[in-house]
């Protein structure tokens, strides 16, 4: 391959054109996929002003969490003065930045970080991977006490593909305590796993942090399970909330492969298959995360652009009281 082409290829602006391609062509088809199955849907679908509310104002307590999660996070990490207010204008912006064609959620919330509080882009960095891991886990023995519930209240015969997603999750904590120099592994891996550890470093020694960050996630993960029963039943899907909390545990996945912004059409086929595994049908349950995801949506814009504006000012008063 000439190397001109290959420079196109791995340009941020072709990065850019193939995001903003699969976005519209996962929107297409999703359209299309509505459009050729109105009259089902259209018979299906129980939407009241009521209902939509309730999932709207459900949504409005995810960057509030989120913000938390990154208030206790940030001053574990040595910024004692990070503020509640703060976190949660940079969590809101960061989402929306996440929907963008060009991926700029965790950049720039790492550049504002940066600027006003002096904190280090590794210690971001290794942080925000840690993290993950750590959250990764935490969603995954929520599925598997919602299984074991199945299996020892209700006697249920549980998948063993379920059993075995949700065990693969809590073992990612194992992670943070491999022999890496022990292993044989490729440079780069090397590289992504030292920051990995670099990063349970930094947080991993105090537990409280940890515990708050997991309580914050078991409540972040109970919500968005009553977000997709509501989802659910506006289209006349007999459902239990914690068949939903096993949907909700399971959708982190959604941040491991994001093709699209914001996992546009991942989280959907995530959900779409944990839901098929139980029985419900693959396009209802599409159907549903994404009636879910276009209130999100709303939200999402409304209180990402307020946040920009805000954050904007304030990192130029920053600027200002440092010249």
């Amino acid at each position: 391959m000439p190397k001109r082409i290959r420079y196109i290829l791995n340009s941020k602006f072709a990065r850019f054109v193939l995001r903003l391609i699969l976005s519209l062509g996962i929107i297409a088809i999703f359209a299309y996929y509505l459009y050729d199955n109105a009259d089902k849907y259209l018979e299906l679908l129980h939407i009241s002003s009521k209902g939509v509310l309730i999932l709207f104002l459900l949504s409005l307590t995810f960057p509030v969490l989120n913000g938390m999660q990154n208030t206790y996070l940030y001053r574990g990490l040595g910024v004692p003065e990070f503020s509640h207010w703060d976190s949660l204008l940079i969590t809101a912006a960061s989402t929306l930045a996440n929907q963008l064609p060009i991926p700029g959620g965790i950049i720039s919330r790492g550049y504002y970080l940066k600027q006003r509080y002096n904190l280090s882009y590794s210690k971001y960095t290794s942080s925000t991977v840690a993290t993950f891991f750590w959250y990764l886990a935490v969603n995954g023995l929520v599925g598997i006490v919602v299984l074991f519930y199945w299996i020892v209240i209700n006697k249920l015969a549980i998948p063993s593909i379920l059993l075995i997603a949700f065990t693969a999750m809590v073992a990612c904590m194992l992670v943070f305590w491999l022999p890496l120099d022990r292993i044989h592994m490729t440079r780069r891996i090397r590289h992504w796993a030292q920051q990995l550890l670099e990063g349970w470093t930094a947080i991993g020694h105090n537990p409280g942090l940890l515990f708050k960050l997991a309580i914050l996630q078991v409540a972040l993960v109970a919500i968005l399970s009553l977000r997709y029963w509501m989802a659910f039943h506006m289209l006349s899907q007999d459902i239990s909330l914690d068949q939903t909390l096993l949907f909700a545990s399971i959708s982190i996945l959604t941040q491991l492969v994001s093709l699209a912004p914001g996992g546009l059409g991942v989280r959907e086929a995530i959900v779409a298959a944990a839901a098929s595994v139980l029985g419900f049908d693959t396009g209802v349950s599409i159907i549903a995360v994404g009636l879910d995801r276009l209130v999100v949506t709303v939200m999402i814009v409304l209180t990402g652009w307020l946040s920009i504006v805000i954050l904007g000012k304030q990192i130029s008063v920053t600027r200002d009281e440092l010249t």
